[in-house]
């Protein structure tokens, strides 16, 4: 079976193309669209009819690539900005009435297990670990062993909204810098106020670019990303350097993802502070998101 995964995400609409037969996968394609699908949400949890009419047109061109390649299943899930946005029911209906897809809006703890069971096989038999993924508009913890989840945290908060939450200068101002840093700190002491330096998984976008970049790949390749050693220190390298750019000159950086060059300086800080808050020595880089989850298990055989 030839099986499409579409992912709503806040700021990209992710499809990964697979064909599956019993217990092997073969990944035909995959494809990402920056479409910011939460970049109004911080005004008035909305949407808007201008995202979502970029979002139509993302979901047309895999609508295309989907019956190049035969697509015998589709499936689609939403994150935080469809749990967040008043409109997001019309939007559905649109999608549905347009492209006979389903969307299912995942809850918090969904997405924490779907995140947990893509990349859970990179945490070392045995060992306890954090799995950190953070997005456009949330940023998700699990806790778990490789064959068991334990737990999640989740804050409503991603690179995309702390973007528009935050910074209104380009390249950002040091009051700026100061406001952002402080609300994460504040944030995670009070989430976890007796932190522990478990082994620690990265994914998302964000985690992904900073990646490239410290490979400074010329294409994003996803083998070599997958199971990297991101340090921390690289990590505030990044930070730094992004503090004194605009979205134009980080743009031009060797193996910046394009289109994520004006939320990227807000990944780096989210992940710098994660990685302070709880002394790590940095993250192992999962290129796996909740769409190879879904490429292998059915939503309902997980609720």
């Amino acid at each position: 079976m030839i099986k499409a995964v579409i992912d709503l995400g806040t700021n990209s609409i992710k499809c990964i193309i697979a064909e599956i037969d019993n217990n092997s996968i073969r990944i035909l394609k995959q494809v990402t669209f920056i479409t910011k699908l939460g970049r109004k949400l911080q005004k008035n949890d909305e949407l808007g009819l201008e995202v979502q009419e970029d979002a139509i047109e993302a979901l047309k061109s895999i609508q295309q690539l989907c019956n190049t390649l035969k697509v015998e299943q589709v499936v689609c899930a939403g994150t935080e900005a469809l749990r967040r946005a008043q409109d997001s029911a019309s939007f559905l209906k649109k999608i549905k009435q347009q492209f006979g897809w389903q969307v299912y809006v995942l809850s918090p703890e969904m997405e924490a297990k779907l995140i947990f069971l893509a990349s859970s096989n990179i945490i070392p038999a045995g060992q306890k670990a954090m799995l950190v993924e953070s997005g456009g508009g949330s940023t998700e913890f699990i806790f778990g062993y490789r064959e068991k989840f334990l737990s999640y945290n989740y804050f409503s908060f991603g690179a995309l909204t702390l973007t528009n939450k935050f910074i209104h200068n380009d390249p950002i101002s040091p009051e700026e810098f100061n406001a952002l840093k402080d609300f994460l700190k504040q944030k995670l002491e009070q989430t976890f106020p007796e932190p522990k330096n478990l082994f620690s998984v990265a994914s998302g976008g964000g985690a992904t670019t900073l990646a490239s970049v410290s490979l400074q790949l010329a294409h994003f390749e996803d083998e070599a990303i997958h199971n990297y050693f991101l340090t921390s220190e690289e990590i505030k390298r990044q930070v730094k350097l992004y503090k004194t750019l605009n979205s134009e000159q980080r743009r031009k950086i060797k193996g910046m993802q394009p289109g994520r060059e004006d939320i990227i300086l807000a990944s780096a800080v989210i992940y710098q502070q994660i990685a302070t808050h709880f002394n790590l020595p940095g993250f192992i880089i999962s290129s796996r998101g909740i769409r190879y989850a879904l490429l292998q298990y059915e939503l309902k055989s997980l609720n």
